[in-house]
């Protein structure tokens, strides 16, 4: 008889549950799980049985006549039980010295040196004990009284279920194998370098001691290719959301014994219980592995192959004697028998549970599975006092937690249900993760971004990111618990949940065209990009977000009661017409390049796109429950308003590849917020390299005199040159663009060195608006003949700066040097035409919300005009010279006008060098 496959809305039951974003407050976590078959060597060893029972076990036959067999524990398993059975902790080994007990405080009751020293505390409380809760539970649905489970003797802070006021039918102690695992993580680097590291795939997890066992413990929690087409696991990406507790500030993920265990890889009907199908996966998240799984060949039920002394007695959580279906398990091949001995193909799990109707399939469960969880996390030490940020578990088998590379919690083994808790301040006051070890080496992350600041006086850096891994095993077929707890403030995007946006950057290149780069925490599926380009009923895909300056009807800005600007929020559409990516960026997630219109709601196109500190997330397909909830308040009724209009015109979800769909709007703070950049690189404009230039004589001379004045006989190195710094008008199309098409006429000199109108100058004759250098006024004829004076370049920017150029003969010997720094109130006064302080700043408008636009763009000409002059003044001689210059721009932040509009944008730092052969050659002075 085949189970059948029968699906219904029950079968969603098993899936990660996801809410609408505001309406119901998660932590997600990203999870990779890997499904083992059960007959793997290090699982279902029944170790804790194997140490009174090893020859029981060995020579265990089910079946009957011809079909009799062992039971699936072959001379290799015989032969290793006293390096890994009996090295399981429990109570029937400790005696032998393997395993530690904890404490009713959760804390091990000896040292455990893998961990660091600051979290090696050691209990001095009465064993932990984990059993059957005396008292009964009525399920308020069903008014069935459960049998549960719990701690007994655990303190209130102890993570895990606890059985009321003690009250325990049988209670066991918790003990656990210590030293299995290594205490150091190792990262791959990210493809292509740029010293970032891939948190999600192949991490590796190390194995320190043959244990309990482990002993093909690397092939735990790595993807093992297949051989011969068979696969020693298969791989799974999901999320583990866990909810907002309703009674405490804490969000807590709870599947145990009491509420029919963990099952990650199981879909369950939530109200019988019932196995219906394998959980489904999208293989284009898989990034290449299997996206699949082994059929359940477990069952929830305690079975050891032997002739165990309680079985005929054994009921499950609900009351239900579990003996016949333990027997038909047994003869249909036992725990590790993946194919039933009855010829079917079905494993012997599946055929026992067929064979037991609703009671078999309330137990049929796939149970053989490892899962590694990552997140990454926000430090603030403004959450630490006096609630401490915490991550707490509690679980059977295997349970590994690791922060920034670094073991904080350990508990190996096959075991009872075990407590574990990370503090995060205890971390960040220790410098958890970012020390230097005694034998220089750096700790796994100790050079990365998080430990950014660090120091071990003082700690972890607030607001740097920290990275949290955890590893479980089940490995032990009568059930799956775990337990998590915490408080964490910020995560970073799941890497496995439903689409987010993260950084957008824009970026003018060279070509005075915008590039709008965005960052994913996931990929998008093909039919979203598809629909995003292609919009259904005149959509836009994107929404963004602007704050603006209300204008009266002059058109300056209206004050409000305290005499600032009034604001208001607008909320366009963002229609997209290209999309290309994504590409992994690792940490920083799916890299997506774009481009497209905006629009405000009547159709009409926002002239500039994007603008620096708007802010952007993806439209959500309308529903009269999205529309009624109003985000919890999160908006004024007048920005949902418009958030609503264009979410009615959304026809479609947008949607991860994985499948899980964008499902509300978040918070407006978490919005992604763009940052503009004006320029992608500095660009040097070089003059033409012709030998021939107007005759230099008079000017060296008052050089040469000045030179002659100083102490040191030679020129100020930032007198060597004329500087000229000259605002770039509003022509309507981007400035940095229109000055570099227009360089040559802006920094011409006329016959008395005059400079274009509003240029300021620095240099040997600043302060008379005009330089040293001159044109001959004669027409230029390119790589002939020079109608400048003086060697010069010139480079657009919107940035303060530093320039450095030497100059060396043909045969290497030093010339010269100009070096020369503008700062920011330079830059800030260049633009206004030499006016400066709170005049300047009084007479700038339009603003980008505090920043004032200096000048009518914000951006500048810098000129540098070389003068053809030895250090000491003398004129150079006639011959080829070589330049070295090199501009630093500085990070800064002012506003811009990009030619139809303004913004506010950030500047990175940046750094050029040239090198550039120019020759000198004097001619008649005209």
């Amino acid at each position: 008889m085949k189970l059948t496959k029968w699906i219904t809305l029950s079968a969603l039951f098993g899936f990660s549950v996801s809410f609408a974003q505001g309406a119901k407050d998660v932590r997600i976590l990203d999870i990779v799980i890997r499904d083992f078959q059960p007959n793997h060597p290090d699982f279902e060893n029944f170790s804790e049985e194997a140490v009174k029972h090893l020859d029981n076990i060995y020579n265990y036959r089910t079946g009957t006549g011809t079909l009799m067999q062992l039971n699936g524990y072959d001379l290799s398993w015989y032969n290793n039980a006293a390096k890994y059975h009996y090295s399981c902790g429990n109570m029937n080994t400790i005696a032998l010295g393997a395993g530690a007990a904890i404490g009713a405080d959760g804390l091990p009751m000896k040292p455990n040196y893998a961990l660091p020293l600051y979290l090696q505390q050691v209990s001095t409380k009465d064993t932990l004990r984990y059993g059957e809760c005396g008292d009964k539970y009525k399920d308020p649905k069903t008014q069935v009284e459960l049998t549960q489970r719990g701690y007994k003797n655990a303190q209130n802070d102890v993570s895990g279920y606890k059985c009321p006021n003690g009250n325990t039918m049988w209670a066991n102690p918790v003990i656990y194998t210590p030293g299995m695992v290594a205490p150091y993580l190792q990262f791959p680097k990210m493809t292509g370098g740029e010293g970032k590291y891939d948190m999600l795939n192949d991490v590796v997890i190390v194995k320190a001691n043959d244990l309990c066992d482990n002993q093909y413990f690397e092939q735990w929690f790595a993807d093992v290719p297949p051989v011969n087409g068979l696969y020693v696991n298969k791989r799974v990406n999901t999320t583990m959301d866990i909810p907002k507790d309703d009674k405490s500030n804490y969000f807590i993920y709870d599947y145990n014994y009491n509420n029919g265990g963990y099952s990650p890889l199981d879909s369950i009907n939530p109200d019988t219980r019932e196995w219906v199908m394998n959980k489904p996966c999208n293989p284009k998240i898989q990034l290449n592995q299997v996206c699949d799984q082994f059929d359940p060949q477990t069952l929830s039920i305690f079975c050891p192959p032997y002739d165990y002394e309680w079985r005929d007695k054994q009921a499950d959580y609900r009351g239900n004697n579990t003996y016949k279906l333990c027997t038909d398990w047994l003869n249909y091949g036992g725990p590790r028998n993946v194919s039933a001995i009855d010829g079917s193909g079905y494993s012997a799990a599946w055929q026992a549970a067929v064979y037991n109707g609703s009671l078999g399939k309330q137990h049929l469960r796939n149970y053989a599975f490892t899962m590694m969880g990552y997140a990454s996390f926000k430090y603030k030490q403004s959450n630490q006092s006096p609630m401490h940020e915490v991550f707490e578990f509690a679980g059977d088998d295997d349970m590994w937690i690791f922060v920034d590379g670094v073991l904080v919690v350990d508990l190996g083994g096959t075991h009872l249900s075990a407590p574990g808790k990370v503090d995060i301040e205890v971390l960040a006051k220790n410098n958890h993760g970012c020390h230097i070890l005694a034998d220089g080496t750096p700790e796994p992350l100790a050079n990365y971004s998080n430990c950014a600041g660090a120091s071990d006086a003082k700690g972890w850096a607030d607001d740097t990111w920290h990275h949290l891994h955890f590893f479980y095993a089940d490995r032990q077929s009568d059930g799956s618990n775990i337990y998590i707890r915490t408080s964490l403030a910020e995560l970073a995007p799941s890497r496995y949940g439903q689409p987010s946006v993260g950084n957008v950057i824009v970026k003018v290149g060279e070509d005075g065209v915008p590039k709008n780069s965005m960052f994913m925490n996931v990929p998008l599926a093909d039919s979203t990009v598809a629909n995003m380009v292609n919009p259904i009923n005149n959509a836009p895909s994107m929404l963004v977000m602007r704050d603006e300056v209300v204008l009266g009807l002059d058109g300056k800005p209206l004050k409000n009661s305290q005499g600032t600007d009034s604001m208001v929020t607008n909320v366009y559409g963002y229609y997209v017409s290209k999309m290309e990516g994504p590409v992994d960026k690792g940490a920083d997630g799916q890299l997506y390049q774009f481009s497209g219109t905006l629009t405000d709601a009547t159709g009409k196109v926002l002239e500039g796109g994007l603008l620096g500190n708007d802010r952007i997330a993806f439209n959500v397909k309308w529903s009269q429950g999205l529309e009624d909830d109003g985000n919890g308040g999160n908006y004024t009724a007048d920005e949902w308003k418009q958030i609503m209009f264009w979410s009615k015109l959304m026809p479609f979800n947008v949607a991860a590849s994985s499948g899980k769909n964008v499902e509300g709007f978040d918070e407006k703070d978490k919005w992604a917020k763009i940052s503009y950049t004006a320029v992608a690189v500095v660009t040097v404009i070089p003059d033409d390299p012709a030998y021939d230039r107007p005759d230099f004589t008079n000017e060296a001379q008052k050089l040469s005199n000045l030179a002659e004045a100083s102490e040191d006989g030679t020129l100020p190195t930032d007198m060597t040159a004329d500087l000229v710094l000259t605002p770039i008008p509003a022509t309507g199309i981007d400035p940095m663009k229109w000055a570099k098409d227009n360089a040559e006429t802006i920094t011409v000199s006329g016959p008395q060195g005059e400079v274009a109108a509003g240029s300021v100058v620095y240099g040997a004759s600043q302060g008379t608006n005009s330089t040293l250098c001159y044109s001959n006024g004669s027409k230029k004829v390119p790589g002939k003949k020079s109608n400048e004076s003086c060697t010069q370049w010139s480079f657009p920017t919107t940035q303060p700066f530093h320039v450095n150029i030497r100059v060396f003969d043909h045969l290497g010997h030093f010339v010269n040097q100009y070096t020369k720094r503008v700062t920011g109130d330079d830059f800030k006064n260049a633009l206004m035409g030499q006016r400066a302080g709170s005049d300047a700043v009084g007479k700038t408008e339009p603003k980008c919300n505090d920043l004032p636009l200096y000048g009518e763009t914000g951006a500048l000409l810098a000129t540098i005009k070389m003068y053809p002059v030895t250090d000491k003044g003398r004129l150079l001689a006639t011959g080829p010279y070589v330049y070295q210059m090199t501009v630093v721009l500085e990070q800064f932040d002012y506003c811009y006008s990009n030619g139809s509009s303004t913004t506010p944008a950030t500047m990175p730092f940046q750094r050029t060098t040239e090198t550039i052969r120019r020759g000198y050659r004097r001619t008649v002075r005209k």
